[in-house]
């Protein structure tokens, strides 16, 4: 994982993105946001991400969920399934600001969730504040060998989607409810 010394840290980081000019934005950004050198390899969809962490665990994976193969929620499946790989940071960086995907990705074991920012400056700044967060965690972690993990997700993704067809069908239920009314008070 990371190296000591926080201002010569080394990060070796997983990057999940299709998009090629993406890619790029993030690969520039965390160029800048990291105290230290940034090697940076880059998976064009799910399936080359699970085999790049397979193969050299890195310090973070930032994973995008819309990707073609394997999606970002199945790659999280895959990697956090795999004793030797759940430790592995995830970040999720996309453009998706839905609560049901950010429930669903902190659910299988994500530990960041950033929403992908309109400039590149605040890109910059987030990615910034992660890896700051994740070092002060590394040290933390480093003082506490053998420990298990124990903390469990309080949001249920099932829990999410139920409540969200509770609430469009009695929305629907209401705009049912006015047209009849409407109709038999003679508005149309």
């Amino acid at each position: 994982m990371t190296r000591e010394g926080s201002d010569n840290r080394s990060w070796s980081i997983v990057l999940a993105e299709d998009n090629d000019d993406h890619a790029l934005l993030i690969k520039m950004a965390l160029e800048r946001a990291a105290p230290g050198s940034v090697s940076v390899r880059r998976a064009r969809n799910g399936s080359e991400a699970v085999e790049l962490v397979r193969a050299e665990i890195p310090d973070l994976l930032l994973l995008d969920l819309k990707m073609p193969g394997l999606a970002g929620h199945e790659v999280l499946e895959e990697l956090k399934s795999d004793a030797r790989l759940k430790r592995v940071p995830v970040a999720v960086l996309t453009s998706s600001d839905r609560d049901d995907d950010m429930a669903k990705a902190y659910g299988l074991g994500g530990n960041h969730f950033i929403t992908k920012p309109e400039s590149p400056a605040e890109l910059e700044e987030r990615l910034r504040t992660l890896l700051k967060n994740l070092a002060e965690l590394g040290d933390i972690r480093r003082g506490s060998t053998g420990m298990s993990t124990t903390a469990v997700s309080a949001v249920d993704p099932q829990a999410m989607t139920l409540r969200n067809v509770i609430s469009w069908s009695l929305s629907a239920l209401v705009v049912i409810v006015l047209v009849a009314f409407a109709y038999f008070s003679g508005a149309f």
